[in-house]
């Protein structure tokens, strides 16, 4: 086991949750890591997805950096905009 295995496991210990938790951001950034390589497929830049969001370039970064809480409905409108509107986010139940 190493460090971070063992700092997975006191985080655990201390909060049951973490696991969950854990799984969740996994998830999140696969999500945007996925929607970055769709971006890049289709040939957009950074700026051309902040002009068809209507929000600035900054925007754009913050989300592809996946390093802040990024609303549903943002990461919704990055997803139609890197994908020429051929992707939209979906909620389903396991």
């Amino acid at each position: 086991m190493d460090d971070l295995d063992l700092s997975i496991q006191h985080r655990i210990e201390a909060n049951p949750e973490y696991a969950e938790l854990l799984e969740a951001e996994i998830r999140r950034q696969r999500l945007i890591q996925r929607l970055v390589a769709e971006r890049k497929a289709n040939g957009l830049t950074q700026a051309a997805v902040a002009k068809a969001m209507r929000v600035g370039q900054s925007v754009v970064a913050e989300i592809e950096s996946a390093k802040g809480d990024i609303r549903y409905s943002t990461l919704d409108r990055y997803a139609a905009a890197v994908s020429h509107r051929r992707v939209r986010l979906e909620l389903v139940s396991d």
